[in-house]
């Protein structure tokens, strides 16, 4: 009994390193969260008393047309990047992951210049965006009237809706591919050596090493990108806010969840009036949240099967 308490003692001290960090935590992320959820059930424009109106927040979000079409609009927009995440991004990251791992010639100068996009903010990357495709005075239409293309036909870029899109899904690869793919090449050089050398000794080539060897291995690697993916896309704000504005551009292509919350909480509800609403905004980032958290469950517990599956 005595050794217990002795014991219990001994390992006090590391309750005050852990607790500046945890109060930290619960100031900036619990408590935030929690009053979130409380003012989505109530009206406030900021200043003046709070409301108490029930669920009618979240009937103004579903069962109002116009507000239910621009939140789908937007939130269809994360899910497309996200399934351009899934199957541009990730296969781009664990490809580059790969090529790394199997130290080609320079391949320290290359996951150099890989990493250096993610250095440059996000305002920087969107900056010089729209000095090369801009539609009126971008770099690459007034190349394109150079090399003898007529100026009705040059294409609109981040004008055009049909563009937009896959310009910010090019630009998301160029600035933040990195980070999952030095999480995967992490993962890979976690990869046991005498593994790998039984498989050479069995025969298997690089490919069969790479599918049955390698690609098992790095399972939490992948579930942390994919898991990761998920949060960012859903999330995603600053970058199709500084190239399209605060409405997504044409059509609202590139209109996202969190852009229609920073219009209701900070800007204008329409194009037209100013209308801030805090507590129809914490509806919107209460929804948010559930779905990521749905999402991100889905996930895990999907990858967790697949990993069953394999042992």
């Amino acid at each position: 009994m005595e050794k217990a308490v002795k014991k219990k003692k001994k390992h006090r001290p590391y309750i005050w390193f852990m607790l500046p960090g945890l109060i930290f935590y619960c100031a900036f992320m619990i408590v935030p969260l929690i009053a979130n959820f409380f003012l989505s059930f109530a009206s406030w424009n900021g200043v003046g008393e709070i409301s108490f109106v029930g669920l009618d927040n979240f009937t103004k979000l579903f069962m109002n047309p116009d507000n239910a079409s621009t939140y789908w609009n937007a939130f269809g927009n994360n899910i497309k990047f996200i399934l351009c995440e899934y199957f541009v991004v990730v296969p781009i990251q664990l490809g580059t992951a790969y090529l790394l791992y199997s130290k080609i010639r320079w391949h320290k100068f290359f996951q150099a210049m890989f990493f250096l996009p993610y250095v440059l903010s996000t305002a920087v990357i969107a900056f010089f965006a729209t000095i090369f495709f801009n539609a009126s005075f971008g770099i690459v239409n007034k190349a394109l009237i150079a090399l003898g293309v007529p100026r009705t036909a040059v294409p609109g870029w981040l004008a055009d809706s049909n563009m937009a899109f896959p310009i910010l899904v090019g630009l998301a690869i160029w600035s933040s591919a990195v980070i999952g793919m030095l999480i995967i090449l992490s993962s890979m050089k976690g990869v046991s050596h005498e593994t790998i050398e039984a498989s050479m000794i069995d025969g298997a080539g690089k490919f069969k090493q790479f599918l049955y060897v390698i690609l098992p291995d790095i399972g939490p690697g992948m579930t942390n990108v994919l898991v990761l993916d998920i949060i960012w896309g859903i999330t995603l704000f600053d970058l199709p806010y500084m190239l399209a504005g605060t409405f997504g551009g044409a059509d609202g292509t590139l209109d996202f969840v969190n852009m229609y919350f920073y219009r209701t909480a900070f800007g204008s509800g329409s194009a037209s009036s100013l209308n801030i609403d805090l507590g129809y905004a914490a509806t919107i980032g209460t929804v948010t949240f559930v779905f990521i958290l749905v999402f991100t469950s889905l996930m895990n517990f999907a990858l967790g099967k697949i990993k069953v599956w394999n042992e």
